[in-house]
């Protein structure tokens, strides 16, 4: 290995964690969640129950990825990956662009008076289907149960979801597979977009970025398109945006 390697500040899942704790003079416990795409949303969850326990009082949440030839080897091994800019949801789809990014949150107990622009995180869902190692559920049974608990958790119902941010891979049973998990929950109207098409597939922050997109979606009043996409594939029957929509958004997942 080359002198300038050094495994504890970089390459160790753990680095990201420990150099977010150092550099805002952090306490307390300091978690690393490796779970491949789901990892910097699940780290809402754990913060969140944590909080709940009284174990904190408030966590900085997130998540990074750095492009790596072990992760482009490895996706274009599977063959999941496109020659050109990938687009969700479209006809022509056939696989996914890798991204970069990284992106975090302040998580804190609600105060007594909210700002106008304050976001609450009011419920969240997880779940295993354990349907094989890396492909989805052909009903996206997962994606349903989850979906289903953050509902349930917030104690709202599907009708109420103003816009719903998409995993939305460009991969042809990604986007089937969810396709059906959001009909199954929400029916076929509730404006939703894969904003990857903008970003690619962030990774380990993909959970963290499309977390900040949802909330920019509550503040500002502004759906953003599907990047990318020209012509939908009729086989999957969404509102999926095309185009920037303004509307005021109340909740969004």
């Amino acid at each position: 290995l080359p002198a300038d390697f050094i495994y504890g500040a970089t390459h160790n899942t753990f680095s990201v964690a420990d150099f977010t704790r150092h550099y805002f003079g952090l306490t307390g416990p300091a978690v690393v969640v490796s779970s491949a795409c789901s990892s910097s949303a699940k780290v809402f969850s754990s913060a969140r129950r944590m909080m709940a326990t009284g174990l904190i009082d408030a966590a900085v949440v997130g998540g990074v990825d750095t492009l790596c030839l072990t992760t482009l080897y490895g996706f274009s091994s599977l063959g999941l990956t496109s020659e050109q800019a990938c687009r969700p949801f479209d006809a022509q789809r056939n696989g996914l662009s890798i991204g970069e990014a990284a992106a975090f949150a302040l998580l804190e107990r609600p105060p007594e008076q909210l700002d106008a622009d304050a976001v609450l995180l009011l419920g969240i869902g997880e779940s295993s289907d354990a349907y094989h190692m890396s492909s989805p559920h052909p009903e996206g049974l997962g994606a349903r149960l989850a979906m289903q608990g953050a509902l349930k958790m917030a104690g709202l119902q599907s009708t109420d979801i103003d816009y719903i941010n998409l995993h939305g891979t460009a991969t042809p049973t990604n986007d089937a597979a969810e396709c059906k998990a959001v009909q199954h929950v929400f029916g076929p109207r509730t404006p939703c977009s894969s904003t990857k098409g903008a970003t690619g597939h962030t990774l380990g922050a993909a959970g963290g970025v499309e977390a900040v997109i949802c909330a920019l979606v509550l503040q500002h009043g502004l759906l953003p398109a599907g990047v990318n996409t020209r012509q939908l594939d009729p086989a999957l029957d969404l509102d999926y945006l095309l185009d920037n929509r303004e509307q005021p958004a109340a909740h969004v997942i």
